[in-house]
């Protein structure tokens, strides 16, 4: 009950005027035959991330294979610290593809460089 609350908490935060512009990640057509696509985008927690190593990013997955809904912990010097908060919707952090998240990291790590 208590990781529900903080989900919509965190999610609730980046619902605000002052969030960043919603990032295109990945538009998945793997096993799915036309028309069908899964989208995924992301909203980072704020603009201001330039010199930033790590952030907080709502991310949002919709379309043929369902819904899903995440916040994740992005650790641009160690990835291997990043972490989803809270997930939600038909889908896990599982099936979130990992082109989404590659792409998610080029575009929000400072360094630009791939991680």
């Amino acid at each position: 009950m208590m990781k529900h609350l903080a989900f919509f908490a965190i999610a609730g935060a980046f619902a605000s005027p002052l969030a960043a512009e919603t990032l295109f990640l990945f538009e998945d057509t793997h096993d799915l035959p036309p028309p069908y696509k899964q989208w995924w985008s992301a909203i980072p927690e704020d603009k201001r991330y330039d010199e930033q190593t790590h952030r907080h990013v709502y991310v949002r997955g919709e379309g043929k294979y369902g819904d899903f809904f995440g916040v994740l912990y992005v650790d641009c010097v160690n990835p291997e610290y990043s972490e989803w908060l809270a997930v939600g919707g038909s889908l896990n952090s599982e099936d979130v593809p990992n082109q989404a998240i590659v792409n998610l990291r080029l575009e929000i790590c400072s360094n630009g460089e791939e991680t």
